[in-house]
């Protein structure tokens, strides 16, 4: 229905009066000053019209529920949204289920709720929580609980048990990931039973019931004893690889930057005029400013020239049809697993460029700008001053990283992302070939005028 222009509030000392309401007693009361107006039906007993001294007109109920106790008052609806006829057919509904004792409201939510399954309850918190969390926290509620809770999903909540729960407990590997995906669970759950769609919790229930072993939050990274073998491993296992996988784990080994922040690198953040790489989406809502290395230059110039390369995503997705579909990478942990010997995560890879750095002894407040940890007093210029002290430090950890990992990374430049062999050099130290620094800023340069 059409909502019409409402009528100045009218000063009558009356508050309410008594009709046979029809289809145009809404349209025909003004309201009132200060206070508010009813207008309460003949026929139907508990049937009313409320209209507010703002104009606003719904059609109500009052009645007890199970014909004992006070009396409350139930919203039908607008007036401007049902007809009188089907506000008349709810109210009865309503008055039939209050009569039993029932709250037509709570019952109405259990309905809405029948179906609905534990990520259907995640949409409901996200969005309720859409100013309190970060973009990358919202997807990390989803991927967690999809990667995670597969068998819980499919139950629709109004018929998850506790056992339900304690079950999927027992058969899941109950690591860090498994915890987290419980609290997550229980917190959109938290949120349904708050605004009364559940009477309770089970995954508070479960809490209480089963002994959740304390699990230690994982703190492994590659040592520099470790890193001639992870790179070779590394190298055989890329073979088995898609390129945007490979490519995406090189580049958060050398940046240090969180799972999500560099599976959404966008080619719009990246300028290779001024030398920067841009996440502007990140977990403590910092804009973080890196700088190109001159590996990082040569690496993001090959990610460009890739034959699939994207037109929007620096590491795409590679699925072409279904919900992946033109969206980046999400999930690297598979191409993970291939590489023998090592069980590491993308996690374990920002840990072991934060170790490199404090090997190399920079300083904590350098680590914590380069890793874009909570940091206050810093200001956008201060970010932009040191950029370049940022950039020798980045360089510093491509140095660690090549001289205790056989070069990994220099041959990975030649080899995969089309650097000029007449950049390296014979290294008196290792035997090998390394940068040769002075060649690759003529090499980069002469790119750049391309």
């Amino acid at each position: 229905m059409v909502t019409k222009e409402q009528p100045n509030p009218t000063k009558l000392r009356t508050s309410s009066t008594s009709i046979r309401i029809n289809k145009s007693t809404w349209e025909k009361h003004s309201p009132r000053i200060k206070r508010d107006f009813y207008v309460r039906d003949t026929k139907l007993e508990g049937y009313y019209i409320r209209i507010r001294p703002n104009g606003k007109k719904t059609y109500c109920i009052q009645t007890n529920l199970g014909g004992v106790g006070r009396k409350i008052g139930i919203t039908v609806g607008d007036c401007n949204l049902l007809t009188e006829a089907e506000a008349r057919e709810k109210a009865r509904e309503y008055l039939s289920l209050a009569k039993q004792g029932i709250h037509p409201k709570k019952q109405i939510k259990k309905q809405v709720l029948k179906d609905k399954t534990i990520m259907d309850l995640v949409d409901d918190y996200l969005d309720e929580k859409r100013d309190d969390l970060s973009d990358y926290t919202k997807k990390d509620y989803k991927v967690r609980l999809a990667n995670r809770m597969k068998p819980l999903l499919k139950i629709p909540v109004a018929e998850l048990t506790v056992q339900d729960i304690k079950d999927w407990w027992k058969k899941s590997q109950r690591k860090r990931s498994d915890e987290l995906a419980f609290i997550y669970a229980r917190k959109a759950v938290d949120v349904a039973v708050g605004n009364e769609y559940l009477e309770s919790n089970p995954f508070a229930k479960a809490k209480q019931t089963i002994e959740f072993k304390e699990i230690p939050e994982r703190k492994s990274h590659l040592s520099k004893v470790e890193l001639s073998d992870f790179f070779s491993n590394f190298i055989s296992a890329s073979k088995q690889m898609k390129t945007t996988i490979r490519d995406y784990l090189v580049f958060v080994l050398v940046t240090g930057k969180r799972k999500g922040e560099a599976e959404s690198l966008s080619w719009d953040n990246v300028d290779f005029k001024n030398g920067t790489i841009t996440l502007p989406v990140t977990k403590n809502k910092k804009i973080d400013i890196v700088p190109m290395t001159d590996f990082l230059y040569i690496f993001l110039k090959s990610r460009q020239k890739e034959a699939d390369a994207h037109n929007h995503w620096v590491f795409p997705s590679h699925f072409t049809n279904g919900e992946h579909a033109g969206k980046h990478i999400s999930s690297p942990y598979k191409s993970l697993k291939k590489i023998e010997g090592f069980d590491i995560t993308v996690h374990d890879f920002r840990r072991t460029f934060s170790t490199a750095l404090k090997e190399l002894g920079i300083a904590d407040s350098d680590i914590s700008s380069l890793l874009n940890h909570s940091k206050k007093g810093v200001t956008e210029g201060y970010i932009f001053r040191s950029l370049e002290y940022k950039e020798n430090n980045l360089k510093a950890v491509v140095d660690y990283f090549n001289r205790y990992g056989d070069d990994a990374l220099s041959w990975m430049l030649v080899n995969w992302y089309g650097g000029n062999s007449n950049l390296f050099v014979e290294s008196s130290e290792h035997g090998k070939e390394t940068l040769n620094r002075d060649k690759q800023r003529q090499y980069l340069l002469a790119e750049n005028e391309e």
